[in-house]
């Protein structure tokens, strides 16, 4: 006898949301999060963004997290 046989699954229906998502207030963390977002597509997509600017992007996001902005 299977374990799967008591399992049952979610019924998305009975869980509305009711609340918007949040964006993060913290300019470090948005900086870090855009970043993190182009280097992903730039390696799934092999689009090329210049380095520079991906340089220039993760410096600003490390130095606002830093000091806790």
């Amino acid at each position: 006898m299977s374990n799967t046989a008591n399992l049952k699954r979610a019924n998305p229906l009975a869980l509305p949301q009711k609340r918007r998502m949040n964006i993060t207030k913290n300019l470090g963390m948005l900086l870090l999060s855009i970043y993190l977002i182009l280097a992903g597509i730039t390696l799934l997509f092999h689009i090329t963004i210049p380095t520079i600017i991906m340089g220039i992007l993760a410096l600003a996001a490390g130095i606002l997290i830093l000091i806790g902005k």
